[in-house]
């Protein structure tokens, strides 16, 4: 029997009563969806999911991602992405990010199991971005909703050109930034499924707000920056090995605490790119 916990009042639940040793039905898919659509982001604690049944189940939402052109992969899983880190490995995601906001296409969801977990330290934090967007005064819901951003590969630049000589790193970047490129779009948006309307804002990808100055561009997102990151909008996961975390990339943001070094962590990621619900159903009207 499933069952869903709330975990704060603004984002979260936990789902129990669903064996991943085995594929899901169709109500209880169902069911999945819609308490990721009304929690934004959900949880199944100690799961027994292997790579197989964590494609599968990735594959059941829509279309997934393709291999990732920076981070390894599970061995015979091209499409499980391999976030492994330590001392030697440390982490690049340790900053609020919503993910690849640059890509033309954003991503509809990402489902991440914990593969090892260090003992202390590691957590994960997501905050609601339409919960921001409602705690907004109406006066500045007014002003950013006439407002577009431009997104770019932002924290990834370092990927690219830390640790080199100059002339390699300007080289890798420009490549970078041809192959990533720019998308444009709005500060506020419309949730396509629940309707609900969430800043479109993460410190992490958004580069410059459209018909600002840079030094107005960079105040304003500051602002927005701080405005989001209030304990009010967020909530916190401790892991443990084999939990398993699915979350509505578009409203929602997270961070990756990477406080554990040394220690080791391991997780794979599968991201899936399009709603095969809302998808569907726009092709039914």
């Amino acid at each position: 029997m499933l069952s869903i916990k709330k975990i704060t009042p603004a984002l979260g639940g936990i789902i129990d009563g669903v064996d991943f040793s085995k594929p899901i039905d169709d109500h209880t898919h169902h069911l999945i969806y819609e308490a990721l659509i009304e929690h934004q982001v959900i949880f199944f604690r100690g799961t027994n999911i292997s790579p197989s049944a964590h494609l599968d189940f990735a594959r059941s939402f829509g279309q997934i991602d393709a291999p990732h052109p920076i981070y390894p992969h599970v061995d015979g899983f091209e499409n499980i992405v391999k976030l492994e880190n330590n001392a030697d490995m440390p982490p690049d995601t340790n900053s609020w990010h919503t993910d690849l906001t640059f890509k033309r296409e954003q991503p509809f969801a990402s489902i991440l199991v914990a593969r090892s977990v260090p003992e202390v330290g590691g957590d994960t934090l997501w905050a609601s971005t339409s919960a921001a967007y409602a705690r907004l005064p109406e006066k500045m819901k007014a002003y950013l909703c006439d407002l577009e951003a431009i997104h770019d590969m932002g924290d990834f630049r370092n990927d690219f050109s830390v640790g080199q000589d100059a002339e390699t790193a300007t080289r890798k970047l420009n490549d970078a930034v041809g192959r990533f490129g720019h998308n444009i779009q709005p500060l506020v948006q419309q949730h396509p499924v629940s309707g609900q309307p969430y800043l479109n804002f993460n410190e992490a990808f958004v580069n410059h707000i459209i018909g600002l100055t840079t030094n107005e561009s960079n105040a304003l997102k500051t602002w927005l920056a701080n405005h989001m990151n209030r304990p009010e909008i967020q909530m916190r996961w401790k892991w443990q090995a084999r939990d398993i975390a699915m979350w509505d990339n578009r409203i929602t943001m997270h961070y990756a605490v990477a406080d554990y070094l040394p220690a080791y962590r391991c997780m794979n990621r599968i991201t899936v790119i399009s709603d095969g619900r809302e998808t569907s159903s726009q092709l039914a009207s």
